[in-house]
């Protein structure tokens, strides 16, 4: 390949990660640029802590059901 084929392959390659950086990073929908600035993935972090958040307090229900007397299919007897 010649150095012009290279050239033009680095471009497209530059503008293609440039394009994915520009959409996780930039500002998500109806965003201000204040103090409360934003991106998006801002958003998907605290959504994956709050999924996570969720499912913790999921779990801990369950270790309280299961630690109750007879939660298991016994009597107690």
């Amino acid at each position: 390949m010649s150095k012009t084929m290279y050239l033009l392959i680095g471009a497209a390659m530059g503008a293609a990660v440039g394009m994915a950086l520009n959409y996780f990073l930039g500002p998500a929908d109806d965003t201000t640029y204040d103090a409360e600035y934003r991106s998006r993935l801002d958003f998907a972090f605290d959504e994956g802590r709050r999924a996570a958040e969720e499912k913790e307090r999921q779990l801990r229900r369950q270790i309280v059901d299961y630690r109750k007397p007879g939660a298991n299919g016994s009597t107690g007897a």
